[in-house]
C-alpha cells in the first residue's frame, strides 16, 4: 500500500505517529494494532546504511585535525537520517500478530 493507511480501515496514520511510534502503533480511528511491515523495516535499513556508507566516505580526511570523529558521525547522521526518511515517504503498516501473554511458540511441540 505504501500510503500510511490502516489496513482495516483505511484511514491514514500521521507521519509523526509512525517516526515516534514504529513499534507500538495504533489506528487513530479503529484503535487496531498496527506496525510497520518487514518490506518497510527492510527498505529502510539498507537506505540508511547506503546514506551512512556515502556519507562516510565523503567526509572522510585524514589529514585534517581531530578528522577521525567525521566519518563516525556521518555514519550515524547518515543511517538515521536515511531510514527515517525512507519511513517518512514509504511506510507501510500491517496488523498486528497477537500473541497470547506468556506463550513461547519455541516450546510448542
Amino acid at each position: 500500500m505504501w500510503n500510511r493507511a490502516c489496513p482495516m480501515c483505511f484511514v491514514r496514520v500521521p507521519r509523526s505517529v509512525i517516526l515516534t511510534r514504529g513499534d507500538d502503533l495504533t489506528c487513530p480511528s479503529c484503535h487496531t494494532a498496527l506496525e510497520l511491515s518487514r518490506t518497510s523495516r527492510v527498505l529502510s535499513a539498507a537506505v540508511g546504511l547506503l546514506v551512512a556508507y556515502v556519507l562516510a566516505k565523503v567526509v572522510s580526511d585524514p589529514a585534517a585535525k581531530g578528522g577521525w570523529i567525521w566519518p563516525i558521525l556521518g555514519v550515524v547522521f547518515g543511517y538515521g537520517l536515511g531510514s527515517a526518511l525512507v519511513l517518512y515517504f514509504l511506510a507501510d503498516l500491517v496488523v498486528r500478530p497477537h500473541l497470547a501473554e506468556g506463550h513461547f511458540p519455541q516450546l510448542k511441540k
